[in-house]
């Protein structure tokens, strides 16, 4: 057995994943950055932004992803207050809002970050609820045209309550970062997902470990191939014809047809790969004792598009 034959035995044993490249898209944001400087006087309430005219932003989710912070600023204050976001899903018809996800805080007075991984639809809002007696937080604003939503109580998640559209000179101020979720697996592909190719993997792409052994056959190659990740493998090879070669090419060499299989994780998968009829004449037009060479190569890609290559040769004696 050679040496090469029994590391590729004890490659198909062994398993490996490496680092590999992730691609990110650039998050936006949603909500209203206003600076709060008032509290609801009727106690708890849960409140979300229909429209103000002063807000950059915009008050809904602009489409599908996973929010991974949310943020709250207030004016400077030495006290603080207990606040819980909340992700409300609209039936505007019904003027129903159902509760998808919550995360209670406590807000200082300045600039409040919190990490979270929530996944959102398009159109989804962010909403507060103060539970404590000093009620909800909102930015007193001097547009009259500006529009809240009002809905009673501190419901959990999957409860629903109806909601009121009310105009109030009052914007809301929570705001959020929204990422692409490309693989839908909840993981925010810029910060929180370096595999965003593949809803099984967070960290980095594994890249393919390849390893291939040619064997020769009657009026083909076999090539026996195995991964280190479950992959697509394409296996190609060419060979160089001797000059004159009976039958030969004008080109001077002969290509095999390329084959793609899907190769198990440490698993062998097998290859044929037929001699063409130019090579197969210049075989047979070559002395015993002389050899053509085939370059064999084999490539595997993994689920970032990164390909991993293995080469190997295989000298093909004449007169056969």
């Amino acid at each position: 057995m050679s040496n090469r034959f029994g590391a590729f035995l004890v490659m198909v044993l062994i398993g490996a994943s490496l680092m590999g490249s992730s691609s990110a898209s650039a998050a936006t944001e949603f909500g209203d950055p206003c600076v709060a400087d008032e509290v609801t006087e009727s106690g708890p309430v849960t409140l979300f932004e229909i429209s103000a005219a002063a807000n950059p932003l915009p008050p809904a989710a602009p489409s599908a992803g996973v929010i991974t912070k949310w943020k709250v600023n207030v004016i400077p204050v030495p006290a603080s207050i207990q606040e819980t976001l909340k992700i409300l899903r609209l039936d505007a018809g019904a003027k129903s809002a159902q509760i998808i996800a919550e995360d209670p805080r406590t807000v200082f007075g300045g600039s409040n970050s919190f990490d979270v991984r929530i996944p959102v639809q398009a159109g989804d809002r962010l909403a507060t609820f103060g539970p404590s007696e000093f009620g909800t937080l909102y930015c007193e604003t001097t547009d009259i045209n500006a529009i809240a939503g009002f809905a009673g109580g501190g419901g959990g998640v999957g409860a629903s309550a109806t909601y009121s559209e009310l105009p109030i000179m009052a914007r809301i101020p929570v705001f959020a970062t929204l990422e692409p979720d490309a693989d839908n697996d909840g993981f925010g592909d810029e910060t929180q997902d370096r595999c965003p190719q593949s809803a099984a993997i967070q960290t980095e792409c594994p890249v393919v470990i390849v390893d291939s052994f040619a064997l020769r056959q009657k009026n083909s190659i076999v090539v026996l191939v195995s991964t280190s990740t479950a992959a697509p493998v394409t296996v190609s090879g060419t060979a160089k014809l001797p000059k004159g070669g009976k039958k030969a090419s004008s080109s001077a060499k002969a290509k095999l047809k390329k084959l793609t299989k899907n190769v198990p994780s440490g698993k062998l998968v097998r290859f044929k790969l037929k001699l063409p009829g130019s090579l197969k004449s210049a075989l047979a037009s070559l002395p015993r004792g002389k050899s053509i060479t085939v370059k064999l190569q084999a490539n595997a890609t993994n689920v970032a598009g990164q390909v991993s290559k293995d080469k190997s040769k295989l000298k093909l004696k004449g007169g056969s």
